[in-house]
C-alpha cells in the first residue's frame, strides 16, 4: 500500500511538470506560450499585422489566428482558383489574398468587400499571383499574363505585360518593382512608375526563384537562385539603388538554395545558405562572419534587443545565435506525447523524437519579445527565449 501512494506521489510530480497533452517543448532554453497542431500544412509565409492578428495560407483557405494566445478566429476559402503561395498582404487594415486567376480584398474579420478576376483566366502557372502596394496608393497585382493596377476599390487603373510570368513585385511611392520571366527564357527587373511606365531595367538570367525586399539603409535588395548551378552562374543577393537600378555591391554564393535576407539596426543583414548563417556588412557587401550550423535551412529572425538570432533546421531543431556569430544554443523541439503508468509502477513518458518537423520558414520575433514558430507540418507556436548566459 505504502508502494501505491508513492507512485500516485511520483505521477502527481511527473504531470505538474510534463505537460498533460501532446505538446511541443524546448526546455531549459525557453518557454511556449501556446501551440496549434491543426491548422494544416502552410502553402506560403505567414503575414502578421500591427494588431495582432495572424493570417495562415492553407493551401485555397485563408486560417486567422490570435498571435497572443493562439485563438483560431475564422478561416475561409478563398473565392479564386489555386492554391495560396504568396503571403497575404495587409495595407492600412484591410487584407488581400491572390489566386491564380485575380485578387480579393477581405475585411480583418475574413469577410469579402470585393473580387477582381482577371479574364480569361491567364495560362502558364499554377502559383498563385503576387500583390504589392505601390506609386499612386495603387494595389499592384501580379499573375501569368501580366501586371495589373488597382484601386483600393477595385477599379482598373492599367496592365503592363512582356508575355511572361510575374514572379515576384514590391512598391514604394514611387515605383512598383516587378520580375517576370520564363523558364529558358530569362528574368527581367523592371521599376514602373504610376502611369505604368519604366523608369529603368536589369536582365537577372535564369532564375529557380527570386526574392526583393527593402533595407532599412533605403536601398533595394535582391536575392536570386540560379536555374542551374554550374561554373558559371551562383545565387546572388545584389543591393541596388531603387531610384536608377544602379548596382551598389553583390554578393555571392556557389549554391542554389539563398534564403530570404534579415536585417540587424547596425548596418548587418543575415541569411542562410549551404549549412551556414551568413552575416554581411549592408555598406559593401562584404562578409562579416559565417556559421556552420548543421541541416540549417530557414531564414533568420532578428532580436535586436537581446542581440540574437533564430533559425530552424531541415531536422526540427532551432538555433540561436549571438550577433557576434557565436552558437548560444540550439535545441530539437520535443515532442510530448503524454505520459502512462507502467503496470510496475514507473512512468513512461514518450518524447517522440523520431517526429521530426523541418523549420524551414524563417522565425518572427514578435513585438512583445516573443518569437513565433511554424513547422513544415503546419504546427504554429510561440514561445519565449529564458536562456540566460553566464
Amino acid at each position: 500500500m505504502r508502494f501505491f501512494f508513492f507512485n500516485l506521489i511520483v505521477l502527481w510530480l511527473v504531470m505538474a511538470i510534463w505537460p498533460a497533452e501532446a505538446g511541443y517543448t524546448v526546455y531549459p532554453y525557453g518557454q511556449f506560450k501556446w501551440k496549434e497542431e491543426k491548422v494544416g500544412k502552410l502553402t506560403a509565409d505567414v503575414t502578421i499585422t500591427d494588431t495582432g492578428l495572424l493570417y495562415c495560407p492553407v493551401g485555397n483557405k485563408i486560417v486567422c489566428y490570435d498571435v497572443t494566445n493562439g485563438c483560431k478566429l475564422w478561416e475561409r476559402k478563398m473565392d479564386l482558383g489555386g492554391k495560396i503561395t504568396e503571403p497575404l498582404l495587409v495595407d492600412n487594415g484591410t487584407v488581400y489574398a491572390v489566386g491564380t486567376d485575380g485578387i480579393q480584398q477581405m475585411k480583418p474579420n475574413g469577410s469579402v468587400t470585393w473580387l477582381y478576376r482577371v479574364y480569361p483566366k491567364p495560362k502558364g502557372t499554377k502559383s498563385s499571383g503576387v500583390v504589392a502596394t505601390g506609386p499612386g496608393g495603387l494595389i499592384y497585382l501580379g499573375v501569368a499574363d501580366g501586371l495589373y493596377a488597382l484601386e483600393p476599390r477595385k477599379n482598373f487603373k492599367w496592365r503592363f505585360s512582356d508575355e511572361k510570368n510575374v514572379v515576384a513585385a514590391i512598391g514604394d511611392r514611387e515605383a512598383v518593382y516587378v520580375c517576370t520571366g520564363a523558364k529558358n527564357e530569362g528574368y527581367s527587373l523592371r521599376a514602373l512608375d504610376h502611369k505604368g511606365e519604366r523608369l529603368w531595367h536589369r536582365g537577372l538570367g535564369d532564375l529557380k526563384s527570386i526574392q526583393m525586399t527593402f533595407g532599412p539603409d533605403g536601398h533595394l535588395y535582391v536575392i536570386t537562385n540560379p536555374a542551374r548551378l554550374d561554373r558559371n552562374t551562383s545565387a546572388k543577393i545584389q543591393c541596388l539603388d531603387r531610384s536608377t537600378g544602379k548596382e551598389r555591391w553583390v554578393y555571392s554564393v556557389k549554391v542554389d538554395d539563398l534564403t530570404k535576407v534579415s536585417f540587424a539596426k547596425d548596418d548587418i543583414l543575415f541569411f542562410c545558405s549551404k549549412q551556414k548563417l551568413f552575416s554581411l556588412n549592408t555598406k559593401d557587401g562584404t562578409l562579416r562572419w559565417d556559421l556552420p550550423l548543421l541541416n540549417v535551412v530557414s531564414g533568420v529572425a532578428v532580436d535586436d534587443g537581446k542581440q540574437r538570432l533564430y533559425a530552424g533546421s531541415s531536422d526540427g531543431r532551432i538555433f540561436c545565435v549571438s550577433f557576434a556569430g557565436r552558437l548560444i544554443w540550439e535545441k530539437e523541439i520535443d515532442k510530448t506525447t503524454g505520459q502512462t503508468l507502467h503496470k510496475d509502477g514507473g512512468i513512461m513518458v514518450d518524447t517522440g523524437k523520431d517526429e521530426k518537423d523541418a523549420v524551414t520558414r524563417a522565425p518572427i520575433v514578435l513585438k512583445d519579445g516573443s518569437i513565433f514558430l511554424s513547422t513544415d507540418k503546419g504546427v504554429l507556436m510561440k514561445f519565449v527565449d529564458l536562456y540566460k548566459e553566464r
